[in-house]
């Protein structure tokens, strides 16, 4: 018998009001708790021995041996674990229900009282060690939920990429840099021209290369546009009637000279790789070129 149970047998007698003595000469405990202690003191089985066999919680087994009812269930499970107690210890459960009975004020009889068994006891006293059972069971219903809407957000189309914004077209560079259409007196095929975006669009690999005006073929003058590429580039040239004069996917090496009624509506794809000529001059590209896209209208 450990310090712990004999220091429970004595607060147990004292809450019974029977002073118990621990020698062998001394009457039985009054008190059906301190019945019940000096009985499992007699077996050789501790307090945790008990909880085990009752499937109960020691602190429940000491409630009950210092009859301290504030600290069980209710009365209707406490007469079931008095029995399951008595029948652990192999005692008659009836003097001590009675005992029970007399502490407690007088109350109406239940149908609940009369039907309590063991099993709703073991219930009872079983129930805290339940909670984690449905803590675990909502959180697996709350990760099931966050999987389907996870999966339906994978499920819904990618929205369409915005169209690449229109460039503005920046004043003229000084000459001989050719003049930019900017004022509202351009013409609206060449405004429209210039100002909607422009998809790549690669020309058959079998294209020919645009024809030279026969202006240019007679008088020997310089072309109106000349594009080089020392690296794959597309480019797109048309004139003011819309007319396409260039529209490829150039690769280095190209060149091309071209002539067209003005103005001459000019994109080209990767910036990087084009040089550029404007009636026989070095055009600069940079003031006309966002995102490595250059667009431009020769007048």
């Amino acid at each position: 018998m450990g310090e712990q149970d004999l220091t429970d047998e004595r607060a147990t007698a004292t809450q019974s009001g029977v002073e118990v003595a621990l020698g062998p000469d001394v009457s039985a405990p009054a008190g059906y708790g301190a019945r019940l202690a000096r009985q499992r003191q007699s077996a050789g089985l501790s307090v945790t021995d008990v909880a085990a066999s009752l499937r109960l919680h020691p602190n429940q087994v000491r409630a009950i041996e210092q009859e301290d009812l504030a600290r069980l269930p209710a009365l209707a499970y406490v007469r079931g674990f008095i029995r399951s107690y008595a029948r652990v210890l192999k005692v008659d459960p009836a003097p001590l229900l009675i005992d029970l009975n007399t502490k407690l004020a007088p109350v109406r009889e239940s149908v609940v009282d009369g039907m309590a068994t063991d099993y709703a006891a073991a219930r009872a006293a079983g129930r805290e060690r339940m909670l984690p059972q449905w803590a675990i069971g909502i959180a697996l219903v709350v990760l099931i939920a966050l999987g389907l809407v996870g999966w339906q957000a994978t499920q819904q189309p990618a929205p369409a990429p915005a169209p690449p914004e229109a460039l503005p077209v920046s004043a003229a560079p000084p000459a001989p840099a050719p003049m930019l259409s900017t004022d509202a007196t351009a013409s609206p095929a060449a405004s429209e021209a210039s100002a909607a975006p422009v998809d790549p669009i690669p020309a058959p690999a079998d294209a020919a290369e645009p024809t030279v005006r026969s202006s240019v073929l007679t008088t020997g003058a310089a072309p109106t546009l000349v594009l080089r590429f020392n690296g794959a580039s597309w480019a797109e040239v048309t004139d003011r009637n819309g007319k396409i004069l260039l529209s490829q996917l150039n690769a280095a090496g190209a060149e091309h000279a071209l002539d067209g009624e003005l103005p001459l509506t000019v994109v080209i794809g990767d910036a990087n790789f084009a040089s550029v000529e404007v009636r026989g001059a070095a055009f600069s590209l940079q003031p006309f070129t966002r995102n490595n896209v250059a667009r431009f209208v020769i007048k």
